[in-house]
């Protein structure tokens, strides 16, 4: 009878143990030191970290579940990507949160790859991502997948190609028409232009323009208007006229 009420005891001074250690472990703390990679710890109901890189990144949960822990693990759901946030598959392309742009781990965070201004945004299936990258501003990042693409920018004013990594300007696009999608082509009207402008000389080479005072005509050379003669110059259609 001493012996079982003794292992009672026993149990219950260890399971007070237990309990008293659960309670007392402090939940980590982001910039904090880790050992696991992807590794994931609850910090309240909505947040976790993650072990990236042997420190904890914060790392916000989402759903009606938020944060679980089960037998010392953390479960988080998270799919609202972030430039600069921890990820754990090298290379994995991904949209990011807003549908916006296309992301790419790389050094285990998220780096920005496209915008995409498009209407259809980033899209996502098992194929990887796909993006629109529509209306796009001088300058914004492009991959090496849409070298020489083009688009036009949100003003329609401007043709841009995808050169190096980034949006340049490919042509200015003065005439009545602007910058736009005729089907699978992005048309540039050239027709108006002034001394200078940029001209798309892989469409556009030795075709005239009028400036847009309407009091010179302009030709295209080497991707730059310059003046062909000084005359009442006039647009019909896409015919220059110069009298």
């Amino acid at each position: 009878m001493q012996t079982s009420l003794r292992a009672n005891l026993l149990a219950l001074a260890l399971a007070s143990v237990a309990i008293a250690l659960v309670a007392c472990s402090k939940p980590p703390t982001p910039g904090g030191a880790c050992k696991t990679k992807g590794e994931v710890q609850c910090i309240d109901k909505k947040t976790g970290a993650v072990c990236v890189k042997g420190k904890w990144e914060a790392m916000t949960c989402e759903g009606s579940t938020g944060c679980l822990s089960v037998a010392g693990s953390g479960s988080c759901t998270h799919t609202s990507y972030a430039v600069g946030e921890a990820c754990l598959e090298e290379g994995k392309p991904e949209c990011s949160g807003d549908h916006k742009s296309t992301l790419k781990c790389v050094d285990s965070h998220w780096k920005l790859v496209d915008v995409c201004a498009g209407a259809l945004g980033c899209v996502s299936n098992a194929r990887g991502t796909k993006c629109d990258l529509g209306a796009s501003t001088e300058g914004s990042p492009c991959t090496k997948e849409n070298e020489g693409n083009a688009s036009c920018t949100p003003d329609a004013k401007a043709l841009l190609i995808c050169k190096a990594g980034k949006m340049t300007l490919g042509a200015q696009c003065k005439g009545r028409h602007g910058c736009r999608q005729l089907g699978t082509k992005l048309d540039c009207d050239e027709t108006t232009g002034d001394l200078g402008d940029v001209c798309d000389s892989s469409e556009y080479e030795g075709k005239f323009a009028c400036t847009t005072d309407k009091k010179m005509r302009v030709v295209c050379k080497s991707n730059k208007f310059v003046k062909d003669k000084a005359c009442k110059c006039s647009v019909l259609i896409d015919k220059v006229n110069c009298d």
